[in-house]
């Protein structure tokens, strides 16, 4: 009993591992032989390194022998991160300034397939959501007639795709407003004049320092200065020819009464 049992085990695994042998020893039918399936040969790089983008595929119909037929060229969309980080701006107040959410590829398909939603973080840079509030503007810029401090802060910019409501691209703006009474940013001016030329291209042999610009006090400092060592000498020479004067004629009455 206990050797039937064995063998009928035995049996058993050898049947099992036979069947898949003889399934796949079974010849391709016709159909399947003469199927023919498109594949995606070739495709470029996404257009954007974040946010939505476009790349272009290249589709051909590849049967059995191997070879490419009915080759076509198709945009498709793409999308490796949607999240694009942060771009820092200095502005000084009281200029018109704008902050621009677009990107080319938006502007080809239409800003109608778009959602924009702008949120701020007010007086601070950071990228935590926890500090944003929601900020008026439904478009895709912000603009400042006359930008001020209080409007320094992080913007987000959030696009969706109407369709589906797809998160598609997010952008924050670091923005810094600087009060134009306190800073001046005008690079140039506070350049002296070898410095200068040699902004424009022009050749100039600046030495390992540079010279500081010539201030028109300190030539009015040393001109009080010469005035008054000038003077000094001539009331100097004035105060010496009076003494001398005077005791010649002490001396002289001195000698009279003698």
């Amino acid at each position: 009993m206990k050797t039937l049992a064995t063998g009928f085990i035995l049996g058993s695994l050898v049947l099992a591992v036979c069947l898949p042998l003889v399934t796949f020893a079974q010849p391709i039918p016709k159909k399947l032989q003469d199927a023919v399936g498109e594949v995606v040969v070739n495709t470029t790089a996404c257009t954007v390194t974040c946010g939505l983008g476009y790349k272009e595929e290249t589709i051909c119909e590849v049967g059995p022998d191997g070879v490419r037929r009915k080759c076509r060229t198709q945009r498709s969309e793409c999308l490796s991160t949607w999240i694009c980080g942060m771009l820092h701006f200095t502005v000084s107040s009281g200029k018109e300034y704008e902050l621009i959410c677009l990107s080319a590829d938006i502007l080809e398909i239409g800003l109608d397939k778009f959602r924009f939603s702008w949120r701020i973080a007010r007086g601070i840079i950071s990228i935590e959501d926890e500090v944003f509030k929601p900020f008026m503007s439904r478009s895709y810029f912000v603009k400042f007639k006359s930008i001020q401090e209080y409007d320094s802060g992080t913007y987000r910019c959030d696009v969706q795709l109407l369709k589906n409501l797809r998160f598609v691209k997010r952008v924050y703006f670091g923005l810094k407003v600087l009060s134009s009474k306190l800073v001046h940013l005008d690079f140039h001016q506070s350049l002296t004049e070898e410095q200068k030329l040699a902004d424009e291209g022009l050749q100039v042999n600046l030495g390992n320092y540079s010279r500081p610009p010539h201030l028109p006090w300190r030539r009015d400092v040393a001109t009080a200065l010469g005035i008054g060592i000038a003077s000094g000498v001539i009331g100097g020479v004035l105060v010496i020819f009076v003494v001398s004067s005077g005791l010649r004629v002490v001396y002289r009455n001195a000698s009279d009464e003698t």
